[in-house]
Parts: structure tokens; C-alpha cells; sequence
């Protein structure tokens, strides 16, 4: 993984309040085959926050973590505030996260992978994490 770009909407919540706790829910992953160094995988997730305090002001400071199956470790990710700092208004939207340059790790032709996701807010809270499916990514 090289790169990741995140792109949000949102919209202020008119109905039943969330829980301050984000919650996701994975929305699409696509393709489900990418040929490495070329392809760009998008994960597309649905975030829900009760007191929309998701993304930050500080660019060091990361929102959403993805782990690719094949690796141990976490990457981080930053967006910015997604709703105005203080405001505490329920949000709801969602988030494209672009990998641009997945690669295979082996020297076969393709490898099979999928990904762990999760946001965490302001506050410290930790949403659920979602699984993605299966991708395969083969050599170009």
C-alpha cells in the first residue's frame, strides 16, 4: 500500500440520534481483481456518529485504520473534521478509501487478500470493524 485517499460527505441526522460510539458498515470493495501497481481498489464504507466529532484538525492525527490481511500492522489514515469542530450533531455519510498501488508480496502470479477496517473519533472511541471480502491481485 502506497497511498490512500479519502473522500466524505455527510449530512446533519433529523432522525433517531446514533450512538456517540461510530459505527460502519461496509457499502462496497471493487474490484474484486486488481492488476498490481495499476488498479485502484475503493473500499466504500457508511460511518454513523451520534455527536459527529469524526476526523481531525491536526493532519498527524489519524481517523481511519486498515489492515490488509497479508500484514500485521495497521495503516493510518487522516481526514479532516467532517462536521465543524463543537458542533455535536449527529452525522451519517460515506468514505471511498483508494488504494492506488496495491502489489503482491510472493513472486507468484496472483495473491488473494482482504482488509480489516475501522474509524476512531475525537473522543477515542473505536467503531466496530468490518471485513471486506476477498480481492485477488494478480501481476501485471
Amino acid at each position: 500500500m502506497t497511498g490512500i485517499l479519502v473522500l466524505a460527505a455527510c449530512n446533519k441526522d433529523d432522525g433517531p440520534a446514533f450512538s456517540t460510539i461510530p459505527e460502519i458498515e461496509l457499502i462496497s470493495i471493487a474490484p474484486d481483481t486488481v492488476v498490481e501497481f495499476r488498479d485502484v481498489l475503493i473500499i466504500t464504507i457508511e460511518y454513523r456518529d451520534g455527536d459527529g466529532d469524526l476526523g481531525h484538525e491536526d493532519p498527524d492525527v489519524n481517523t481511519i485504520f486498515v489492515r490488509d490481511a497479508r500484514l500485521e500492522a495497521y495503516d493510518g489514515f487522516y481526514i479532516g473534521p467532517i462536521a465543524p469542530i463543537g458542533s455535536e450533531v449527529a452525522i451519517t455519510g460515506q468514505l471511498n478509501i483508494e488504494f492506488p498501488s496495491l502489489f503482491l508480496f510472493g513472486s507468484g502470479p496472483t495473491e488473494s487478500t482482504f482488509f480489516y477496517v475501522y474509524i476512531e473519533d475525537r473522543a477515542g472511541n473505536k467503531s466496530n470493524e468490518i471485513v471486506t471480502p476477498n480481492i485477488t491481485i494478480v501481476r501485471e
